[in-house]
């Protein structure tokens, strides 16, 4: 008997953190974004993870509370710049990386990431706002300027906007 009263405990108190989290204790504010095979500019200021890649051009990525999160890094960087160093006005940790089949990652803490060039690929998950600026959509004269997609929350994909927009990363709304 004792036994199944230490097992029932045991269960009870495996289940309620677990339905806690599947009913939205968790995080209820953050939202996705993806950015494919994008021409021209991604800007994210936001707080949760997020990481890319740039075929050819610059990401520049800004750690303004260096104690949250686990950080950033990138790969592949044939240059690589520590704008902290020469900023006396603030704390904040900026790198920038440019060139060719550059990649980051920036993990849970708060960032502003800013990504130019062509084929800028990107997987954010948080809470913020984004901008986009693309290049313009492919003509039937030149159809080299598809500037690439993008979907918010797991809807569907959107060529990226041809003037610089911006748009809040966050939950859909619920509800019926």
């Amino acid at each position: 008997m004792r036994r199944l009263v230490w097992l029932t405990a045991l269960l009870v108190s495996l289940a309620v953190p677990t339905a806690a989290f599947a009913f939205g204790s968790g995080p209820q504010d953050d939202g996705t974004l993806s950015v494919k095979s994008g021409v021209g500019k991604v800007y994210l200021n936001f707080n949760g993870s997020a990481v890319g890649r740039v075929k050819t051009g610059s990401i520049r990525v800004v750690d303004p509370v260096t104690s949250d999160g686990v950080g950033f890094e990138f790969s592949n960087c044939d240059v690589v710049a520590d704008k902290s160093d020469t900023t006396t006005t603030t704390n904040d940790k900026i790198k920038v990386c440019r060139g060719d089949n550059i990649r980051f990652r920036a993990i849970g803490g708060n960032y502003r990431i800013q990504m130019a060039g062509a084929g800028v690929n990107l997987s954010a998950v948080g809470h913020g706002s984004f901008s986009l600026n693309g290049a313009g959509d492919a003509d039937a004269f030149n159809p080299s300027t598809f500037d690439g997609t993008y979907s918010l929350n797991d809807g569907p994909y959107k060529s990226l906007p041809n003037a610089f927009t911006t748009f809040a990363l966050a939950a859909p709304p619920s509800g019926p």
